[in-house]
Parts: C-alpha cells; structure tokens; sequence
C-alpha cells in the first residue's frame, strides 16, 4: 500500500497521473455507489470525475478513477469481482490524454431549451452543433409534467465548447431558427 501510495504522489507531482473510465449499468437499489466507490478506494483509486443516474429502474454510472498504472491495473484485473458482487454490467476503459479534434481554443456556453416533448430534438439540435464544430461537453434531458395539462415537457441542457473562431451571432441565428421550427424555448449563456 505504501508502494502505490508513493507512486499516486510521483504522479501528482509531475503531472502524470494515468486514468481510466469504468462504467456501470444495472437494476437501481441502494447502497450501490458505495460498493463502487469502496471497491475503487480500498485499492488505493481516486474517484475524480462521475456521473451517476437512476433511469426508470436502471442505475448508470460513468467514472474516471485516477490513480498509478499499477493500480489501474490491478483495478481491470479485479473488475469482475465487483461485477459479480453488484450484480451490475461494468467496464473498464483506459483513458489516456488524447489530443481533443476540437477546433483550436474553444469557450464554455449552457445551452437550455424546453419544448412540448417530440422525436429527434436531441438529434436535430446535435446536427446543427455538429455543422457548427461545436462540441457537447456534457447533456442532461428529462421529461417533466407541464402546469395544468400534464403533458410531456422535454427540458435539456447542454455545456458545450464553441470554438473561438465561430461567430456567436451565427450560432445563435442557427439554433434560433432551429427552435423555432420546434417550438423550442431556449437560452445560450457563458458558462
């Protein structure tokens, strides 16, 4: 434990710390981020960026551990362990810094938008992003109940990286004529 705690710190210090992804889909009940997060823990892993989320019974999990290549490794080795202890479906992924295909320099802009709920907005919206080389750093949608009538609302927001060579006013014309083929009511914000 020493050894791999020494080796974390080396890779602290010089900015090089190794990591990798685990995913993790499985029927939702309680105590399963513990298990998950116990299993990284105990081996010495660091738990530095997660998404989690109960989908209709389903519990999804994406989670970059970070840690020395000794422990990511000993990590992939035990992984069915955990698999088999949780009963979830899971993954290991390494993840090494890759080069982003971005554009150059990019800023941070929230997307929001809310409509009457309809196939393909996540589609149509991504197309015109795509067009524009922006990228989806991160999604969430969900489907509310709108006031009174209880009719499927589709809210989504968006953090997405626009390169600094895009005209802001360009992007804004697109996805205001694109909501406005929807019925889209939406926002774009700096983050």
């Amino acid at each position: 434990m020493t050894r791999c705690i020494l080796s974390i710190l080396l890779c602290i210090l010089s900015g090089t710390m190794p990591h990798a992804i685990l995913t993790a889909i499985g029927a939702d009940r309680p105590g399963l981020v513990e298990e998950v997060s116990q299993f990284i823990f105990s081996r010495g892993g660091n738990i530095e960026d997660s998404r989690m989320v109960n989908l209709r019974g389903q519990f999804a999990m994406m989670v970059l551990v970070g840690g020395s290549d000794e422990l990511l490794s000993r990590l992939k080795r035990e992984i069915g362990e955990l698999s088999r202890s949780s009963s979830l479906h899971i993954e290991f992924h390494e993840s090494r810094d890759a080069a982003s295909k971005s554009a150059g320099p990019s800023l941070p802009f929230r997307l929001t938008g809310t409509a009457i709920d309809q196939p393909g907005l996540v589609h149509r919206v991504a197309s015109v992003l795509r067009e524009m080389q922006i990228n989806i750093e991160s999604l969430d949608t969900r489907l509310t109940a709108a006031p009174y009538t209880g009719a499927p609302m589709f809210e989504m927001e968006l953090i997405l990286s626009v390169p600094k060579t895009t005209l802001l006013s360009q992007l804004r014309q697109n996805i205001a004529k694109l909501c406005d083929e929807l019925n889209v009511d939406w926002n774009l914000d700096p983050v």
